[in-house]
Order: C-alpha cells, then structure tokens, then sequence
C-alpha cells in the first residue's frame, strides 16, 4: 500500500484497519474481476491498473527506495472506507464467513483481554455510532483517570515548591516535574488508546491530534520553563541577579526556548501529515510586508539587545534618562521598565530608551561634594586664613575623603559676605553612604568656622540686626599670631600644604566615630 497520504501519527492503526477494509472489499469482488489483473509478465509493460467498475488502483512506484514496485495508490488508501460502506450488503464471492472488519470494530487491542470484553453483555459489543460501548465506557474512564493524574503531579509540583522555600532553599524545578510528568502521562494515555482500546475511524483521527495538541502544549511549555530555570540558576544563583550578564542570559533563554518551541511545532505540522512547503513558500512571499509589519517590534529587540551588549546599565542601577531619576527594574525584549523616585513605575520602548542620553549614578567610582559657605564680612583677613588651612587639614585628614582633587579656598566677596567653597570627592557608590560621610564633613567644616570665631552670613541678616553678637577680639589676635608664626617658621600654607605634611595627617581622622552605634571595634 502507498501510505504516502497517511499521517505520521496514525499509521499504525490506520494501516491495520486498511488491510482489514482492503481484504473485505477484495472478497466481494466477482472472481473474473480479480482474475482479469494483470500477472507478473504483462506487469512489466503497464504502470497502472484498476479494478473494472471502481477507483480501486494499482500503480506501480517510479522513484524512492520502492522503485520498480506495484502497490495500491494513495488514493486507493483513502478511499477504503467509503467502497467499504457501499459493499458491505453485497455476499462474499467464493464463501460466507464472518465480517472482519466488524469483529476488528469491537475487539480490544493487545493490552486488554479479547475474552474479556466478549465475556460482557451483548450491548456493550455493540455498536452505537462508530464505537462498540464499551469503548466509549473506556475512553471515559481513561479521559477521567488522565487528568485526574495530571492534576495530582501539577499539586505535588506545588507542595515540593512549597517545601523547599519554606527550607530557604532553591530547589524549584517541581514545576517542570509536573510538566514533564503529564507529557509522559498523555503519551501513556495514547498508547492504552492504540493498543489497548484500539479505537479507529474518525474518532481515532480526532483523538489522536487532540492528544498530540495537547502534548505539544505541555513540551512547549516545559521547554520554556525549563530554559528559564536553568537561565535563573545561573543568573540569580552565582551572581547574585546583579550583573547585566544575568539579565542577557534570561532574555537569550526565552529567545532559545522559543526557537526551539518553534523547531517542535514544525516537526508537529509535518508528524500531523500537513506539508509544510506551503508555509515556507508562503512565509518567502509575505516576507518583506512581515518585516515592515513588525519593524517596530524588531526595533525594541535590537536595541534591547544592545542595551544588554554595551553594558551601560544593569537591573537594581540607579540612573537619570532625560531629565528624570529612577532605578533599573528589568530589561525585556521589547522594553524597559524603571521604578522612579515617587514609586511609579515607568515603561519605556527599547527603541526609544537606547536613545537616551542616560547617566549610571550606580557607576560613578567616587561621589562628588561642593559647598559654598558666606561667612560674615567681619572676618580679618587672618581669621580668614586660619579657616582656610583648619578646613583643608580637616579634609585631608578625613579617611572617607580623596586627596585629589580636593580644596578649600577664598573665592571672592559676594553681596551678603566672604564666599568660601569646600570641595571634595568622598569615596562611595551609595547614595546613603554618600550623605553621611557628607553630613560629618559639613559639621566638621562648621566647627572650625566657630573655632575661629567667625560667623555665618545670611540673605536675611537684616531682621537680626542689633542682635548678631560682633567677633570676639581674643580670636582674632590668636588667629594673628597663628599666622605670624607661620611666617616666621617659614611654614605658611599658601597657596597649599607641604606634601611631607599632607601625607603626614592623610586619614587620621576616625570615621565613624568611636562612640558611634555603628561602629562594630568602638576601641579601635
């Protein structure tokens, strides 16, 4: 026989039913007719033959390892059932006997007892549409246990799941058991159906491609699952989640788990007994308005790609894009997702985010601190240099602080009083981190504005006049004499400190402080 037309999931059975339907029609035919075929010498000189008063033919086969071979056409194959249906009322030509194909109707298959179902009262063998009785009875029951099971494996999933979080353990995959576990269940369920209750005709044909639905289903979505979980182990379980490496490989694990989807559903469509020729041929021609349908779409992934290859930001970083502040949530395919300041989150294209001009806060290896104090106009000028030389020893002495660039300096009078910038970069990445060390530095910075008895000015000094108490005159001749004795030792600290002097009182300031709560060694 040419099976040629026959699907891939079927032929097993169908092949069996078609002898069966073959053989009956074959005996019903007039014996002159069977004789009239053409024997094995006049075979050589004809490439096909049909039967007289029918569609029945015998072709013989010009290409494949076949060749040279007479068979019953394709079509032949597919037309079986219908010449079946038209001579069954006729008598079989050399003897009566008993119908076959009816006997193989109601007859189980070789996993179940043929005695047995014989042993049953005669309205379960049978039949009531295409099915003895006792079939549709199985094909319930077997219906029932199936997806009782398979819910059964989908809760076990769940309670190892459960079990093992609650352990503060990883171990997630009972979802993928489950998974696995009713693909293996289904593909059970169809061989007690082939074997066992040995179903055919259209039911047989509607069941098995549901089933085979249903197993692609199930494979589609343990591949997926299971190109993910292996993605989060790698990602999350040795780098933490933190690294842009960790986001790429979720992405490029979906993007190989739908190839690979994509790859089964063909080997599905061909296994079904559909070409797939057509699609193909069908995918050429539609090609270029595909692609300018979805240009978009291919846009965000390109650039979403990018985003990940270039490295710039990584899920957890802080950024500003635009003139906005917000954290990196998650890099998909198509966009990216930020959680500003106020807790909004905010979906952005790829397309249109790669865009952007966007400033990593999160990579900055050191955070920068600029202050401009207006100090009271009052001040001598040798206050003003005492304040100049405390403030840069505070700073070079600070551990949290950089040596460079870093200043202290007098940077003119402005409209309320004496204008003096602090500079320094402080060595952090957090931005919590950044305002404390920030915070101690400033208060650092105002005590020494104390100790040289100066004050601070300010915009609305006015509304406090006749109360602002004046500089104390013991101050301002302590600073005079500090500075002349800077003179006269030949030591004066301008414009900057000696560099013997800087690395001698380089981070010998104790941060935190000793008697700070968050200090672990308070004696150190």
């Amino acid at each position: 026989m040419d099976l040629s037309l026959v699907p891939n999931r079927t032929r097993t059975v169908v092949m069996m039913e078609r002898i069966i339907l073959l053989r009956e029609i074959l005996d019903r035919f007039d014996s002159k007719v069977l004789q009239a075929a053409p024997d094995h010498e006049k075979a050589q000189d004809i490439s096909y033959w049909r039967f007289a008063n029918s569609d029945l033919s015998i072709v013989r086969l010009e290409t494949g390892n076949r060749q040279g071979q007479f068979v019953f056409s394709a079509n032949t194959v597919q037309q079986l059932s219908s010449w079946y249906r038209k001579m069954e009322v006729m008598p079989y030509a050399l003897e009566s006997r008993t119908d076959y194909y009816q006997e193989f109707l109601v007859t189980p298959g070789p996993l179940f007892s043929k005695s047995l179902i014989y042993s049953l009262p005669d309205d379960f063998v049978q039949l009531y549409g295409p099915l003895p009785l006792w079939q549709w009875f199985a094909l319930l029951g077997i219906f029932v246990l199936c997806k009782l099971l398979i819910r059964v494996s989908f809760k076990l999933g769940e309670c190892w799941n459960s079990y093992w979080e609650s352990r503060g353990q990883h171990w997630q995959f009972g979802r993928l058991f489950s998974m696995l576990s009713a693909v293996v269940i289904l593909l059970v369920t169809r061989l007690v159906i082939d074997n066992g209750i040995w179903i055919t005709g259209i039911v047989y044909q509607l069941l098995s491609t549901a089933f085979l639905l249903w197993q692609f289903f199930f494979s589609a979505w343990l591949i997926m699952a299971l190109f993910n979980y292996i993605a989060m182990l790698f990602a999350y379980h040795k780098h933490g989640g933190k690294q842009v490496d960790s986001s790429l490989i979720t992405v490029l694990a979906r993007i190989f788990g739908g190839l690979t989807i994509a790859i089964l559903a063909i080997y599905v469509v061909e296994f079904m007994g559909f070409s797939i020729s057509p699609i193909v041929a069908g995918l050429g021609v539609g090609g270029l308005a595909v692609a300018l349908a979805i240009r978009p779409v291919l846009e965000n992934v390109i650039n979403g790609l990018t985003l990940y290859a270039d490295g710039g930001i990584k899920i957890g970083e802080l950024c500003r894009y635009g003139d906005k502040l917000g954290t990196i949530e998650s890099i998909g395919l198509r966009s990216t997702r930020i959680r500003t300041l106020e807790r909004s989150l905010i979906t952005i294209p790829n397309s249109e985010f790669a865009n952007m001009e966007i400033d990593n806060l999160e990579r900055r290896d050191k955070r920068r601190m600029e202050h401009t104090f207006r100090v009271r106009a009052e001040l001598t000028r040798d206050q003003l240099r005492l304040l100049l030389v405390n403030i840069r020893r505070v700073l070079l002495r600070h551990p949290q602080l950089e040596a460079e660039p870093l200043r202290a300096r007098f940077m003119g009078v402005g409209e309320y009083g004496i204008l003096v910038n602090v500079l320094a970069y402080i060595r952090c990445r957090d931005h919590d981190e950044f305002m404390a060390v920030q915070e101690d530095v400033l208060l650092m910075v105002m005590r020494q504005i104390e100790t040289v008895g100066a004050q601070l000015a300010f915009s609305n000094q006015y509304q406090f006049a006749g109360k602002v108490s004046a500089i104390d005159e013991e101050l301002k001749e302590k600073a005079s004499s500090t500075v002349k004795q800077w003179h006269e030792s030949n030591n004066y600290p301008f414009p900057d400190f000696s560099f013997e002097y800087k690395y001698e009182i380089k981070d010998t300031i104790i941060y935190p402080a000793q008697s700070s709560a968050t200090r672990k060694d308070a004696t150190a």
